[in-house]
């Protein structure tokens, strides 16, 4: 397996924003395999993605794709969105079934940790070791089915593959799991 600087230099970075070694009010985290850069910018405070922005390699140089750029934008709005809604609601229901999440543990969904939260929700929010935090192991393991075709784990935004967007979207949720 053949990691990327920058994704090493990410991992690192997100560390040293949890360890509270950056003094700065923002950090790019940068992300690059085959062609695509994704960059996003982690308030350090919060420690949430502000934005998101991605790069396509157009021979030596590397250009804005609009698309994902914007399609990565909307899916960070749409879980602001869905993480402001769940604060509101009455119910914690992670999945979306319309059943309070106690009810499907209850009724025999997996919660192996044994934590009240459906396992399948914390390994979709980038919690892949189901340890309550989403750290260095949980990098580690996504980077262990980086580039193969329908991981068990770690396609975090549901495209069949590991790779620079998952990064980008588990180190924008670095720290403990809601």
């Amino acid at each position: 397996m053949r990691f990327s600087p920058s994704s090493v230099v990410a991992a690192i970075s997100a560390t040293l924003i949890a360890q509270g070694w950056v003094f700065a009010d923002t950090v790019d985290l940068t992300t690059v395999s085959a062609g695509k850069k994704v960059i996003t910018r982690v308030d350090t405070a919060s420690l949430e993605a502000e934005s998101t922005t991605v790069l396509r390699k157009a021979g030596t140089v590397w250009v804005e794709d609009a698309v994902a750029t914007v399609d990565a934008r909307e899916r960070l709005a749409d879980e602001r969105a869905a993480a402001d809604e769940s604060q509101e609601s009455v119910i914690n229901d992670c999945d979306g079934n319309g059943i309070d999440d106690a009810e499907d543990i209850a009724s025999g969904a997996a919660d192996s940790d044994s934590d009240g939260r459906l396992d399948q929700c914390e390994f979709a929010y980038g919690d892949l070791n189901l340890n309550g935090t989403v750290n260095q192991q949980d990098v580690s393991i996504l980077l262990g089915w980086w580039g193969i075709p329908s991981p068990q784990f770690g396609d975090l935004d549901g495209d069949g593959s590991c790779g620079p967007e998952d990064l980008g979207a588990l180190l924008a949720r670095w720290g403990s799991v809601p």
